[in-house]
């Protein structure tokens, strides 16, 4: 039996030092403390997050969020709007959400500031809010992506126990944009599972699925973590429902599992099977014309500038590592011009671009170009 317990945090908003360049956001909130949906592939049950063992029996609902939050905002001095992620270690729309409403307060709040949001859900709750999130979608930016890693109802109720079925989260992304056109819809394909949501006629369904929905986008991720609880908990699940695919999980990950010592291996996948189910999704992005980027929240400040050029070096980053090429120079270009504390184009006439860290002559003459020509906005 499922149980909440109201309980006081010292924090609501956190900031990320460096923005997460997959979902460009540079904030999160968890409403709440565990998750009810009991996804067997979770990262959160990783000691990392320091979460309860009884992760998705207990679940602790954060006090006064909206208060927190509203107080955080009011009263900061150096904190400047931008894209506010809500989940992460939790769903934001888990059943708590029907009774308790914290994901809303927050919402509420956020608007109120003028924060763009997005949000990671398996839930069709989410439909409930779409007054408030089209008002921030109008206001600033607002992107949702619905998690699915695979259409097949039986293996869906195995890998994510207590979630919605996937028929009616893809009907989630259809109705959010015959409503709310102006808000940015899409799928999470996140993770791919390997041996069981790897295989070419998962993906395409998935992506065909995706396309028939009318999603503005698919997000995918081929890199399923193994991490110490997360991977005792997953592979004793699969030792119960898929017991011939424990050892091939070994052999990819260059590990080994027990019940009595649970996980010792490698975080994720090799590099050659990384790049594989990358290349695929690709071509499978491609030949349904889907976007595998969401398009991302641009202010109307200095950072205007600098936001155009740090998103076209870390989409390129960003295909360049799908791909198995080399990616960091650009991406770590990408993420410092993002957190410049003043307009690259000052930067620029003032002949300083290679001062910004990881700016080398190649990035440099790629910044003038676009700075120059804006024919990449």
């Amino acid at each position: 039996m499922i149980k909440y317990i109201p309980k006081e945090f010292k924090t609501i908003l956190n900031k990320y030092r460096f923005i997460d360049s997959w979902f460009w956001c540079r904030y999160s909130i968890n409403p709440y403390n565990g998750c009810e949906f009991a996804c067997t592939y979770c990262d959160s049950r990783s000691h990392k997050y320091h979460l309860q063992p009884e992760f998705d029996q207990l679940i602790y609902v954060k006090s006064n969020v909206g208060a927190m939050l509203d107080n955080r905002l009011r009263r900061a001095r150096t904190l400047l709007p931008d894209v506010v992620a809500i989940g992460g270690t939790c769903d934001a729309y888990q059943p708590a959400e029907a009774s308790h409403k914290n994901t809303r307060q927050c919402l509420e709040v956020l608007l109120k500031y003028h924060y763009p949001v997005i949000i990671s859900t398996k839930s069709t709750l989410i439909l409930r809010d779409l007054d408030i999130l089209s008002r921030i979608a109008e206001d600033s930016w607002c992107a949702i992506g619905i998690t699915i890693t695979t259409l097949d109802r039986k293996l869906a109720v195995f890998l994510e126990p207590r979630a919605p079925f996937p028929e009616k989260r893809l009907n989630v992304v259809k109705e959010i944009k015959e409503r709310c056109p102006e808000i940015q819809a899409g799928v999470n394909f996140i993770p791919v599972v390997p041996f069981l949501g790897d295989d070419e006629k998962n993906m395409g369904e998935v992506v065909l699925g995706t396309k028939m929905a009318g999603a503005d986008f698919i997000l995918f991720g081929g890199g399923m973590t193994l991490r110490d609880n997360q991977a005792s908990w997953f592979l004793k699940r699969m030792s119960e429902g898929f017991p011939h695919l424990v050892e091939k999980y070994e052999e990819l990950y260059q590990g080994k599992y027990t019940s009595a010592e649970g996980y010792r291996g490698r975080y994720e996948p090799g590099k050659s099977y990384l790049k594989q189910i990358h290349r695929k999704m690709l071509e499978l992005c491609g030949k349904h014309e889907l976007a595998f980027r969401l398009k991302r929240y641009i202010p109307e400040d200095f950072r205007k500038q600098n936001y155009l050029v740090a998103q076209k070096l870390l989409d390129e980053s960003y295909l360049s590592q799908m791909l198995g090429r080399p990616w960091t120079k650009t991406f770590w270009a990408g993420q410092n011009i993002n957190n410049l504390g003043e307009s690259i184009e000052d930067i620029m006439r003032k002949g300083e671009l290679r001062r910004i860290r990881n700016v080398d002559p190649a990035i440099e003459a790629y910044i003038l170009n676009l700075l120059g020509t804006r024919n990449g906005w």
